[in-house]
């Protein structure tokens, strides 16, 4: 139970992380900053392939989709928050 969690845990983070950079990268496409586009381009590509992989070798996967969709929302929720601040 306890590796669950963590597993839970660390798939949330990642995707808060993930979510954040890439509401940050709409907006860089969207304002065409081609810099900072390719940067969290190269980013969200990374992350991506870690989540990928560790999703892929567990046999058991509910409480990894929990911290995944869960990181997701509040994911999307900062990026926005972050991006409107940091393009103020």
């Amino acid at each position: 139970m306890k590796e669950k969690l963590k597993e839970a845990i660390i798939l949330g983070v990642i995707q808060i992380v993930l979510y954040s950079i890439l509401c940050m990268n709409f907006r860089a496409v969207a304002e065409a900053h081609y810099h900072e586009a390719a940067l969290t381009d190269f980013l969200i590509a990374s992350m991506n392939f870690f989540v990928i992989r560790k999703i892929a070798q567990s046999t058991d996967t509910f409480h990894q989709w929990i911290g995944y969709v869960t990181g997701s929302v509040i994911g999307s929720y900062l990026g926005i928050y972050l991006s409107v601040i940091l393009n103020s």
